[in-house]
């Protein structure tokens, strides 16, 4: 057990990591984005199916209900997609990604779901004892 806080530390870490080149990447930014309600309504759209897959999975297992995860999932969900969908005359057209920005985002991707599946393995293996 003496391991996990030293998995959280990491974790933090790499978080912290992770929020200063990202506010380092907005500063370097020279003109401000134009909001894309698409965005909006499409994230809206996946935490609603998100907090309805975390309200009804302890159901389906345990028999019991649980809306702690799942509705909040599902309140996000639902305020993305109404501000998407108020705001449907400001959806933005499809932008044009370089190939270069395409290749780093997709290494970013790639990087960030090896950390999450070695956290889980990690997590795996000290609950395991």
């Amino acid at each position: 057990m003496n391991g996990i806080p030293w998995i959280l530390i990491a974790i933090l870490v790499a978080l912290v990591l992770f929020g200063i080149v990202a506010l380092l990447a907005v500063r370097k930014r020279k003109e401000p984005r134009k909001i894309d309600y698409r965005n909006y309504f499409v994230t809206g759209v996946v935490w609603l199916a998100t907090g309805l897959a975390l309200s009804l999975l302890p159901w389906f297992l345990h028999g019991e209900v649980s809306f702690t995860m799942g509705g909040f999932f599902f309140v996000l969900g639902l305020a993305y997609a109404i501000k998407g969908l108020l705001n449907k005359d400001k959806w933005g057209t499809k932008v044009e990604v370089s190939p270069t920005t395409a290749r780093s985002m997709m290494i970013v991707t790639i990087a960030l779901c090896a950390l999450i599946v070695l956290v889980f393995a990690l997590f795996a293996l000290f609950s395991a004892r």
